[in-house]
């Protein structure tokens, strides 16, 4: 029977803690019934780090999944999905669970983790010595409450997510050095780039292009940075961001008129994303380059 999450928190065992961009959940206990949780997240990125226990998720309607001890877990999602997680009873639980802020899903982006598929994503690989110090450091700064110590507990919590990022963006690329590329494969690809170039402004999912490339999501997400050495959302940014440029230097258009023409959520977002493309913010290259 799903159980709610607050009264799992209630368990002797399980401390939280939150700061202020990020919180962090402890678990060192035993359970004495199973715990199964079920709901639905909204966008998220969460980094689970497993020292002691096993069990087993879900995420939609994807395959089972077991996680146990020296295991690590990168959840992520720029949609809404429902999951569920089974623990065990009887099983000694030691891992701390850590919810990062959704706006720094851009940095896995940025190191070609693809944030975008409907359902979520879990990424998992084996701890290692390095995470698994940081989360017994993290287990240690726990306890100073003081300011300056929880500055030192976030330090903590963005290196083990650094470090997790880069496990995964080795498998990444190790799975994409081992995957031979189809000639019919390529073809297909460059299609969905064709694709998304004439379809950037538009709502677009990873899913529709496929279909419109005939070919498989998976097969386009690696085929797709293997190719042309960035993601198919990546890849789309860049397109828009095309777009909104060349509005800008015509200059007869409002931000958020461009944001809102080129695809993007409001105009803020179009202007980081711009700043961090070109170098400056739109109006003052609009200033600078502008037509009118």
């Amino acid at each position: 029977m799903a159980q709610a999450h607050q009264q799992v928190l209630q368990h002797p065992g399980i401390t939280c803690v939150q700061l202020d961009r990020i919180s962090l959940i402890a678990v060192q206990t035993t359970l004495q019934q199973d715990v199964v949780l079920e709901g639905e997240n909204q966008s998220h990125l969460s980094l689970v780090l497993i020292a002691q226990g096993a069990g087993h998720f879900c995420l939609e309607n994807q395959r089972i999944r077991h996680f146990e001890a020296d295991m690590m877990l990168l959840s992520c999602s720029r949609f809404p999905c429902r999951g569920t997680d089974f623990f065990p009873r009887h099983y000694l639980y030691d891992m701390v669970i850590i919810n990062f802020p959704v706006n720094m899903l851009p940095v896995l982006e940025s190191a070609g983790i693809d944030t975008g598929c409907r359902g979520g994503q879990v990424f998992s690989a084996q701890a290692g010595e390095a995470l698994q110090a940081l989360q017994s450091a993290i287990v240690q700064a726990m306890r100073d409450t003081s300011a300056l110590g929880r500055l030192h507990l976030e330090s903590l919590l963005l290196s083990a997510l650094c470090s997790s990022v880069r496990t995964v963006q080795q498998q990444l690329e190790l799975a994409q050095r081992q995957t031979p590329m189809f000639t019919r494969d390529r073809q297909r690809l460059i299609l969905a780039r064709d694709y998304i170039r004439q379809h950037a402004t538009q709502p677009l999912e990873l899913e529709e292009v496929a279909r419109q490339a005939g070919i498989n999501q998976q097969t386009l997400k690696r085929g797709f940075r293997t190719l042309f050495a960035v993601t198919p959302w990546q890849y789309v940014m860049q397109c828009r961001l095309e777009a909104a440029e060349r509005m800008i230097s015509q200059g007869a258009l409002s931000l958020d008129e461009i944001a809102s023409q080129c695809g993007f959520s409001h105009a803020s977002h179009l202007s980081r994303l711009f700043q961090r493309q070109y170098g400056q913010t739109p109006g003052r290259y609009r200033r600078q380059y502008g037509t009118l």
